[in-house]
């Protein structure tokens, strides 16, 4: 009796002490890719910001690109899931060749999964009608009577609706494929950086107001295949920096917009 309840013990001790083991480990790897704040080095995925607010209407991301070098183009990317389970995308990065050179565009993509999960594209909108020397603006996804519309604005206080797709969602939602990243152009792309610093802030809608969106550093979980090689991200949990070769431990946060959704 007493050999078995010591058995007992030192097999509870073990088990108590494997499941230590596992927490502490997954909250290295929690917080290696979804700590609130801090800088954090991302490979191989997309680097910016995961959206930890409230379900919302809308959302609009700040992004401004100080400075890019890569060798085969970039994305700045708002994507959004969607209470149905779609996924909305609204882009602004190299998507167009126009004279063998690549032009920046705004470009936008709706997405849903087929049975087996894999993305299947419902709508994209046509990226060389809006061909558009942007680097530092406004993206915006507004969800209207079941109807996604997609914008940008270039001074914060006026919006170009570009876009528009039947989605018949109603919200948002912070499902970790809701995401504002820095990636490759399109396809599944890796941006291949040799250097780079852009900006990027996320706010959602209450109703009435903007407000700052809540946001975790690095994007392990995000709407999009596309990918960088390299980065490193800081955030305050507010707003954050993609920046290469150097890290950064600071970033600009813009006031609200003016616009409403």
């Amino acid at each position: 009796m007493g050999l078995a309840k010591a058995i007992g013990i030192g097999f509870l001790a073990l088990v108590i002490l494997a499941l230590a083991l596992f927490i502490a480990n997954f909250a290295s790897y929690y917080g290696k890719y979804f700590g609130p704040t801090g800088t954090h080095l991302v490979e191989g995925y997309p680097a910016g910001l995961v959206y930890r607010g409230p379900p919302t209407t809308a959302l609009a991301g700040y992004y401004c690109v100080v400075s890019m070098n890569s060798s085969n183009g970039y994305s700045i990317q708002l994507d959004a899931g969607l209470d149905n389970g779609l996924g909305v995308q609204d882009a602004y990065g190299t998507f167009v060749y126009i004279n063998n050179a690549l032009q920046t565009a705004f470009l936008d993509n709706v997405w849903s999964k087929n049975n087996n999960g894999a993305a299947v594209l419902l709508h994209a909108s046509n990226p060389s009608n809006d061909v558009i020397n942007a680097p530092c603006a406004w993206l915006i996804i507004s969800i209207r009577n079941e109807v996604a519309y997609f914008g940008y604005s270039l001074d914060g206080k006026s919006i170009v609706w570009y876009d528009s797709y039947p989605v018949g969602a109603n919200y948002i939602i912070a499902d970790g494929q809701t995401s504002f990243v820095l990636a490759g152009a399109s396809n599944g792309e890796q941006a291949q950086l040799n250097s780079a610093l852009v900006f990027l802030a996320l706010y959602y809608w209450n109703g009435t107001t903007w407000v700052p969106a809540p946001v975790s550093a690095n994007s392990w979980l995000s709407g999009t295949v596309e990918t960088v090689n390299h980065a490193w991200v800081y955030t305050n949990g507010m707003c954050g920096v993609v920046s290469w070769p150097a890290p950064m431990n600071n970033t600009q946060c813009p006031g609200a917009p003016s616009f409403e959704p």
